[in-house]
């Protein structure tokens, strides 16, 4: 079908119809307060946490969308690292206190049992922050670098709430990545004064021994262990060009440039690995880029409702990433989170574009909804001016099929704090009566033919 092109708030403003691109983000609940600079960890329920800027702890359940508070952290910290242990509970250790500014030492335990925090042994050094922290495969955790200690590492052993002083890093560390390697050893690439140096960490012995040395020495940056076991490491400040990537392969402990971002991304993004074995990375503003492996390349997929920096990124059990807080800008920092769904959306078995004639005035709203794996995806945007409602890509969370009838519902932000859940049914009449009608929970609606645009139902 084709159709006429209507803007739809901030939405689409092209002079042709907005299609389905190879990756849509929509709107989730909000947090129950701003945040920015934490850190996330997947809960072995399936559960978001989001820890750090502070003492409050906040967990997001997928199947509902929403942010609940669980038990606050005995010191506000942070700066911190945030580690999920093997038996499912998370260790933070070390950062400043977000009080004081007092540099840490101590580390504490989540119970997800209890939902609480007790204190378990301290580090040996009160000056791990901007560290790094890794899962060893023999379940302890590594701790290394960070500010005041930046050639310090440790080990936490989760059977003994123990830490113990390990091997040395031959150079200096901070704002420094740390991944888990196949092979069990942990590689430590570039830090604080644009270090090109890279080291690995053999938990057999203990020790540290340099490997190949980046091509742009860099800080702030993001490292992520492909499938293939190979380490991608992309942007941050660079002494040379804030696109960069590199490719650190173990087998032979170098280090090759692969294909530049198409953006700068020069510290406070994220990079995740995808269940397709594809790399996204986010942040420093609203643009989104992926990796593909295979050809070395990056290409744009789905716009972030909400530039933003400083944020957490958490590859949920569906599939889905979701990211939540940050900074826009400099300053105030965000309660919004959003969900990205990595799939293309083909079938799109629901998607709609247009205006209609409402209850005494016109209404536009675009829409997109997916059924994957038993479950919906989607969102829909909506504007009604005269009734003063509108809503951007508020997220589909249930859909049903009846021949070329299509029911769903979802929550919506109207702004405000007023969140309103909204059923929505379209009707697919393969010509100009496509019908489209919505119910919010505040007691509005509207409903009516299409006078542009189109509703389709594969």
């Amino acid at each position: 079908m084709s159709f006429t092109p209507v803007i739809l708030g901030a939405i689409c403003f092209i002079a042709q119809p907005c299609t389905a691109t190879p990756g849509e983000w929509a709107y989730t609940g909000k947090l129950n307060m701003k945040r920015s600079g934490g850190q996330a960890v997947l809960l072995l329920d399936g559960r978001a946490m989001v820890v750090g800027s502070g003492a409050t702890v906040e967990l997001y359940d997928p199947a509902s969308g929403t942010w609940t508070f669980t038990g606050s952290l005995n010191t506000p910290r942070a700066s911190n690292t945030v580690t999920l242990l093997a038996d499912g509970r998370v260790l933070v250790a070390g950062g400043i206190n977000y009080v004081t500014f007092e540099d840490l030492s101590t580390a504490e335990l989540y119970d997800p049992a209890t939902g609480l925090w007790s204190y378990t042994g301290s580090l040996s050094t009160p000056f791990h922050h901007l560290h790094t922290a890794t899962l060893l495969a023999n379940g302890k955790v590594l701790v290394a670098g960070g500010y005041g200690a930046p050639n310090i590492a440790e080990l936490y052993d989760p059977a003994t709430g123990i830490w113990s002083v390990t091997g040395s890093l031959h150079e200096g560390r901070l704002e420094h990545t740390a991944t888990l390697l196949t092979n069990g050893k942990v590689l430590v690439a570039g830090g604080n004064s644009v270090v090109a140096s890279a080291e690995l960490y053999d938990p057999a012995t203990g020790r540290w021994t340099f490997t190949g040395s980046l091509n742009h020495g860099r800080f702030e940056h993001t490292a992520t262990l492909l499938a293939n076991g190979k380490v991608l490491v992309a942007g941050g400040i660079d002494n040379a060009d804030y696109r960069s990537a590199e490719l650190y392969d173990p087998t032979t402990g170098t280090w090759t440039l692969t294909g530049s971002l198409t953006n700068a991304r020069i510290g406070g993004h994220t990079e995740t690995l995808l269940n397709d074995g594809k790399v996204l990375v986010a942040g420093l503003g609203d643009t989104v880029e992926l990796y593909d492996p295979a050809t070395g390349t990056w290409s744009f997929t789905g716009d972030l409702n909400r530039g933003r920096s400083s944020f957490t990124a958490t590859l949920l059990t569906n599939g889905e990433l979701l990211v939540a807080g940050g900074y826009p800008g400099l300053f105030n920092p965000l309660d919004s989170a959003e969900l990205y769904e990595p799939g293309v959306w083909v079938p799109t078995l629901v998607r709609g574009l247009g205006s209609i004639d409402g209850q005494s005035d016109q209404a536009t709203f675009e829409f997109r909804a997916v059924l994957s794996g038993g479950a919906a995806h989607g969102y829909l945007t909506f504007s009604d001016p005269a009734a003063g409602i509108s809503f951007s890509k508020a997220a589909v969370r249930n859909l049903s099929i009846n021949g070329k009838s299509a029911d769903f519902s979802g929550k919506a932000d109207l702004g405000g704090g007023n969140r309103v859940t909204f059923n929505a049914n379209a009707t697919d009449q393969n010509g100009d009566y496509d019908t489209f009608s919505i119910t919010l929970s505040n007691g509005y609606s509207a409903d009516g033919t299409l006078t542009s645009g189109d509703i389709s139902i594969d």
